[in-house]
């Protein structure tokens, strides 16, 4: 009687071990399921940011020229086909390899700017001082100067204001806000 009553014992403690672990490796089995829902959830917020370049994003790049003050050419870029779909991080990379700075991005406008120090904007009209005479010049689509015209205005006539500005040079995108810059500012 006494092993019979052993034997009991022992089938109930694995008849309870048994159950233990059935419905542990159940439970663990619906939570790993639950986790992989919720894990191609959280990567597919992950993966799809929130703004990103489309066919719709303007483009603005700016070119800043700072060897006469600050002069910036802007143009609107269509986004091509390498950066249709692109986020922030590989906007960046991909402009930077152009030497351009991303200064905003969102899906709708992007804004990249490059500093050009030691050049001449293209196609523009500079006054510069040379020779103790105002000169015009206007560039080429490279930035090169070609002299345009000399003035009879002389350097020490002008406040020292003008004077330093015209070292550095004076620019403008027409010949006729040059004309009408050098009438009503220095020929008066």
């Amino acid at each position: 009687m006494l092993y019979r009553k052993v034997y009991i014992f022992i089938a109930i403690i694995l008849i309870s071990i048994a159950s233990f672990f059935a419905g542990y490796f159940t439970m663990q089995r619906y939570v790993g399921k639950q986790n992989k829902k919720d894990n191609v959830v959280a990567k597919t917020a992950v993966q799809l940011p929130e703004h990103v370049i489309n066919e719709k994003t303007k483009i603005t790049k700016k070119d800043i020229y700072t060897r006469a003050g600050y002069f910036a050419i802007e143009e609107n870029i269509v986004p091509n086909d390498e950066l249709l779909g692109a986020n922030k991080e590989y906007a960046e990379n991909y402009f930077r390899r152009q030497g351009y700075n991303v200064e905003y991005f969102t899906s709708e406008n992007v804004i990249i700017t490059k500093n050009i120090d030691n050049a001449w904007p293209p196609k523009v009209f500079i006054a510069l001082a040379n020779e103790g005479k105002v000169y015009i010049y206007q560039t080429d689509e490279y930035g090169n100067l070609q002299l345009k015209e000399p003035t009879e205005i002389s350097i020490e006539s002008l406040p020292q204001q003008e004077q330093e500005d015209l070292k550095r040079g004076i620019i403008k995108r027409t010949y006729e806000e040059m004309e009408d810059f050098i009438l009503e500012d220095l020929d008066s």
